[in-house]
């Protein structure tokens, strides 16, 4: 029988770490943790990337869904109360391109709930009032948010939407924006002017003889004929995040949009909400040209959902001489020609 000094002993002996081999371990996890952390990062960014892609698919086959429904696509937005003699009828004003598409997105009940076409956009958001959808309008819809942004999914000070009483409310954010034109814009309405000879059931122009080359515009429905440059060379919707990092470390604002209406009572808003232009360089460092261009969270450049409903990854340094940089109104580089639906040049490899 062994003795109790034996065994006090024997426990003794047991062997353990040194504070020299602990702190080598420590080290060495701190040294995997260094080199793996970059390639998860990596790894989070290519899957956020590609739910983004996903949801910029899914807008381009409801936008074809639409265009087989109604005969063209989504206007960019109303401003007047549709008439009788074209495919839809009723209330439709201030209601945008992200409202039309809802019942192609898995959102018909949204889209019936809201009843667009039936109310307007700002009686829905006058809170209180007989048609108040003010808490369905700041809920924030998956297919028009990019994983990426790390901004508010709602607009509660900036870029918010009036109501009927020309009181401010919060909307929810869309960080897809339709393209309205490659050219400047002004108080005129070129943003949103006529275009002649497409079929119109809202009403005459606002009078500007400037025409929007894009695929979106207000009070017109675009139809896939009047793309003369072919589907799989025209953009149709890209990206606008709320803010990014520019190369010099500090972040730029760009605030997003919204794509489920828009800002009637000053024209040039709309571009601030559903519509967009690429009268600025993609990812543009000025807050003052970003928030109506385009700008995305992914390094190195945005992506697109082109006529085709097919997703393009537009590097930031394509070929782009536009207005705020120099440029001129002339559709004279690759990118100004991928946003101008019908002004019959070669776009070429992009």
């Amino acid at each position: 029988m062994q003795s109790v000094f034996f065994r006090k002993n024997k426990m003794r002996a047991k062997p353990g770490f040194t504070l020299v081999e602990l702190l080598v371990v420590i080290a060495i996890i701190g040294i995997l943790v260094g080199l793996l952390l970059p390639a998860v990062q990596a790894a989070r960014e290519a899957a956020r990337r590609m739910s983004c892609s996903n949801n910029l698919k899914n807008i381009g086959l409801a936008m074809h869904n639409y265009h087989d429904t109604f005969q063209g696509l989504p206007p960019g937005y109303i401003n007047n109360k549709a008439t009788t003699n074209g495919p839809v009828s009723g209330e439709y004003s201030q209601w945008a391109w992200g409202a039309f598409i809802l019942p192609f997105i898995e959102q018909a009940p949204m889209h019936d709930q809201l009843q667009v076409g039936t109310i307007s956009l700002s009686a829905a958001l006058t809170p209180g009032g007989p048609s108040d959808r003010t808490a369905l309008l700041a809920t924030p819809i998956d297919t028009f948010i990019c994983p990426s942004d790390s901004g508010p999914e709602v607009h509660k000070t900036d870029d918010q939407l009036r109501d009927s009483a020309d009181a401010w409310q919060d909307v929810a954010k869309s960080n897809y924006i339709a393209l309205n034109t490659t050219q400047r814009w002004h108080s005129g309405g070129r943003l949103t002017g006529p275009d002649t000879g497409v079929t119109n059931q809202w009403g005459a122009g606002p009078g500007n003889g400037d025409k929007p080359n894009g695929c979106f515009m207000r009070d017109r429905s675009i139809r896939f004929r009047d793309i003369l440059d072919g589907t799989s060379n025209t953009l149709l919707v890209g990206e606008r995040v709320y803010q990014y990092t520019n190369p010099s470390g500090t972040p730029t604002i760009c605030r997003a949009g919204v794509a489920i209406g828009n800002e009637i009572s000053n024209e040039q808003l709309s571009i601030r909400r559903s519509l967009g232009t690429l009268t600025s360089a993609i990812n543009s460092t000025d807050a003052n040209t970003c928030i109506h261009g385009f700008a995305g969270p992914h390094p190195g450049g945005i992506m697109f959902v082109l006529g085709d409903a097919s997703v393009r990854f537009i590097s930031e340094t394509i070929d782009h001489s536009p207005v705020h940089n120099g440029g001129t109104d002339a559709v004279d580089s690759t990118m100004e020609r991928l946003g101008s639906r019908e002004d019959g040049q070669s776009v070429g490899s992009f």
